[in-house]
């Protein structure tokens, strides 16, 4: 029994290890690399941070581009709070858009139920974003509910997400809203969850008055390159909605968990 001891400790450290790095590739922020979330917070006292590059190829070829950072934190069993901040390119036609660059993003996420057999896990999603960057307005609010549910080695989602506008100028809606229906599955052999595929369907209210919703659709693949780095490619477009809409947008990045 006793020669067995060792043999029984490193079967269950290798299935412990297994199921966090699975958890790792498959805990889902915006943006990395689509605008998809899942309602799963990071794990407690666990930190990511990611960093990305985003090209935005426009159909009136003023095309914008730039980085994205953000950090996240387990805070407490079920809680996340995080922060993260974009920068791009023509900020001022960016701002009409509802697009910011500079401004500080604040959130919490907290998991209202965890999945079970026949039902989703559900998280609520709080924010709060300060006009700190260039042609910023007022402070903005967000709020969304969450719900994931899996299928084997497929996972469905579904994001309702609500924005207020603290300042809003007089052709800008003050109230917007977004709907997000997505998939992400695992792709490997011999159980491996090394690649994480994922695709998503994005409408939202236009940010001008009396504009036309918009449809986008995107795709994009988490590759884990160590025990604890991952990277992500992410590319989409908007299918109406804007005269200016993003034919292609392509975003490039890495996220590393501590």
């Amino acid at each position: 029994m006793r020669r067995s001891s060792p043999v029984l400790f490193v079967a269950v450290l290798s299935l412990t290890a297994g199921r966090l790095l699975g958890q790792q590739i498959s805990d889902l922020e915006p943006e990395r690399p689509v605008a998809l979330e899942d309602a799963r917070p990071v794990s407690y006292r666990a930190f990511s941070g990611s960093a990305d590059w985003t090209y935005n190829a426009r159909k009136d070829s003023r095309d914008d581009y730039g980085p994205g950072f953000s950090l996240l934190y387990g805070a407490l069993r079920r809680l996340e709070v995080g922060a993260s901040v974009r920068y791009v390119t023509s900020p001022s036609s960016n701002a009409n858009r509802g697009i910011s660059s500079g401004d500080i993003r604040l959130h919490v996420l907290y998991g209202l139920a965890t999945e079970g057999p026949s039902l989703p896990a559900l998280a609520v999603r709080l924010g709060v974003e300060f006009p700190t960057g260039l042609d910023s307005k007022g402070t903005d609010l967000h709020a969304g509910l969450l719900a994931t549910h899996s299928f084997d080695i497929i996972r469905l989602h579904v994001n309702g997400l609500w924005t207020h506008l603290g300042d809003a100028g007089a052709r800008e809606r003050k109230d917007r809203w977004e709907a997000i229906a997505g998939i992400d599955w695992t792709v490997g052999k011999h159980g491996r969850t090394d690649t994480l595929l994922v695709a998503d369907a994005d409408i939202r209210t236009n940010p001008l008055v009396g504009g036309k919703g918009i449809l986008s659709v995107e795709g994009g693949v988490r590759q884990r390159i160590g025990s604890q780095t991952l990277l992500f490619f992410g590319a989409g477009s908007s299918l109406f909605g804007e005269k200016d809409r993003v034919k292609v947008r392509l975003r490039a990045g890495v996220s590393h968990i501590f």
